[in-house]
């Protein structure tokens, strides 16, 4: 039962509740799809309204009264405040619906249907599309809270992971893993970096003995590292 409500609130039959919120809301009973942007009546809803009203939690605002009047998503769609789509979007599969039950969601709307989005790229600035199957997979799969949003593109999302790999070795690293030292340098090398590259593997090899195999390793890598600055 939502809290707050007077002592004498009253849970209708569902005949009388259906007949109250078409009465309240009837100037309202169309929304405008977020996917295609079209005014859909209740029969267009009917996908939105079935999981209103069996795969989440019930939500509903009530009168002073407490006589039900309407389900809050319902009512926060009206506000283009909840993601849902109309039946013509399902079909034709320009949306996909979303389980809402698989999603972590409490203060913000869970996803009822999924469709591409349009965003601007955080680091450079370029759009791009978060995809509904990535979607998707984020609040379903990888369950996500619903509010988080994608906010970089492909590419500079896999700068910054490649940049966060770099930053924990180049943290950690002592010169005594050799396999880690082999990633800085690579890392150096795909970003063009040779003067770093070069500078790096110098230090390292004060960390061995000359003729050690670490000696030995570090500076074949430094001479590798200079060849490949010379042919550039």
């Amino acid at each position: 039962m939502p809290p707050n409500l007077p002592a004498n609130f009253r849970i209708l039959p569902r005949d009388e509740y259906i007949f109250i919120r078409m009465k309240y809301s009837m100037p309202h009973n169309s929304l405008e799809c977020p996917c295609c942007g079209e005014m859909r009546g209740p029969v267009e809803q009917r996908t939105f309204l079935k999981q209103i009203e069996s795969e989440v939690p019930p939500k509903l605002y009530a009168t002073v009264s407490g006589i039900l009047l309407e389900n809050v998503y319902w009512a926060d769609a009206k506000k283009g405040l909840v993601g849902w789509a109309c039946e013509l979007c399902l079909q034709s599969q320009r949306a996909i619906r979303g389980e809402p039950l698989k999603q972590l969601f409490c203060d913000f709307a869970p996803h009822f249907a999924y469709f591409d989005k349009l965003r601007v790229c955080r680091d450079c600035g370029m759009n791009f599309t978060f995809s509904k199957v990535e979607q998707k997979h984020w609040y379903e799969h990888l369950r996500f809270w619903v509010q988080a949003e994608k906010v970089r593109c492909k590419v500079c999302q896999q700068l910054k992971k490649r940049h966060d790999v770099f930053s924990q070795l180049i943290a950690g690293n002592d010169y005594s893993d050799l396999n880690v030292v082999r990633e800085i340098t690579k890392f150096y090398l795909h970003s063009k970096e040779y003067q770093k590259a070069k500078h790096f593997l110098a230090i390292g090899k004060r960390n061995y003995v000359k003729s050690s195999v670490g000696f030995l390793i570090l500076h074949k890598l430094l001479e590798s590292v200079r060849q490949l600055e010379k042919e550039q």
